[in-house]
């Protein structure tokens, strides 16, 4: 779903954290992402789950919490 060089960048903000902490990466996977997709549809979202381990409902909270973040396509 998302490239190599976008799953090394979330890889080195993962780093950042203990390894029972992966859920404290979700924002900075989620920017990645964002910007190589443009933006954040339910598929990508659900993938970024699955890759840091956690349930799809967190991320979605995340998501749909920040203003950053773009749940439909921009124009």
């Amino acid at each position: 779903m998302l490239s190599a060089e976008s799953l090394k960048k979330i890889d080195r903000e993962i780093a950042k954290y203990p390894p029972d902490q992966k859920r404290s990466a979700v924002m900075s996977a989620l920017i990645v992402a964002q910007d190589e997709k443009g933006w954040l549809s339910p598929e990508v979202m659900d993938f970024v789950a699955g890759y840091l381990g956690l349930p799809p409902v967190l991320v979605y909270e995340v998501a749909s919490f920040y203003t950053m973040y773009n749940l439909k396509p921009v124009g």
